[in-house]
């Protein structure tokens, strides 16, 4: 999960490279109509790609804890309930979305998996042991990642109280409230929504809004991947130690018997 954040990162420096070259040009753009018109331009495409980054960091994190819940060796039914369903109900649909595209030739929307692999991870879980939860029936974005979207797939995860809770984890609680993190993120969705569908946006996000935007998605990247982390080490807790392997004694080969010959 770290990687996944790792990875945000690295995206959303990409953007703060962009705002801080945008501000260290401030004055050609006051002075150049043509700068300012490109600046603009760069801004309003830097809300897209912040949330299109965003998008693809929450389908990452969700991939890569699932895959983490289903090695830990908590059996399929200690899982919570809600979790259970959601595997079979989601997956469900996931695979009629798959069968569809696949039936049309076109790629699936939430990754490469096939028709065949879903099928395998959903009766993975009926096996008895080892299993695949179907991690995209808990990845659902809605293409909007806005507040009630990223609550909800949270709360798929198992995670209660969640803003609270990103909130504290987040580095800087002092600075991302949970209403600081919901109300930056609904700003953020609301000016993506109007760039994407309009090509435009009044006022403009400055700068400094993309950077401010930059910031609030790391702290609530941070936030939920250190939740998760807590949350998958208090299902580690519940798997009973594995049985100790008592050696043989000595002398005697595995399964000998100390009994003496007639």
């Amino acid at each position: 999960m770290r990687q996944a954040l790792a990875d945000f990162g690295t995206s959303l420096n990409r953007i703060r490279a962009l705002a801080n070259s945008i501000v260290a040009a401030t004055g050609a753009a006051l002075s150049n109509p043509a700068i300012r018109e490109l600046h603009e331009t760069q801004q309003c495409g830097s809300v897209v790609l912040l949330t299109g980054y965003f998008e693809a960091f929450l389908k990452d994190l969700v991939r890569r804890y699932i895959e983490d819940l289903s090695a830990s060796g908590v059996a399929f039914t200690g899982l919570p309930e809600d979790m259970r369903n959601r595997h079979f109900e989601g997956g469900g649909k996931v695979l009629s979305r798959a069968v569809e595209f696949a039936r049309k030739g076109k790629p699936a929307p939430f990754g490469s998996a096939t028709p065949q692999d879903i099928v395998a991870r959903l009766h993975s879980a009926s096996a008895g042991g080892l299993y695949q939860i179907v991690w995209e029936a808990f990845a659902d974005t809605q293409a909007n990642p806005g507040p009630d979207v990223v609550k909800e797939i949270a709360k798929g995860l198992g995670l209660k109280n969640f803003w609270p809770t990103v909130s504290t984890h987040s580095g800087n609680p002092a600075r991302w409230s949970d209403s600081a993190l919901t109300s930056q993120l609904i700003d953020l969705i609301a000016k993506r929504n109007a760039c994407a569908h309009t090509g435009t946006v009044s006022p403009i996000p400055t700068a400094a809004d993309i950077l401010n935007f930059a910031d609030m998605l790391e702290a609530l990247g941070t936030g939920f991947v250190t939740a998760l982390e807590a949350e998958l080490a208090a299902h580690k807790a519940t798997v009973p130690p594995a049985a100790p392997i008592v050696a043989p004694a000595a002398g005697l080969a595995p399964g000998g018997s100390t009994a003496s010959s007639p």
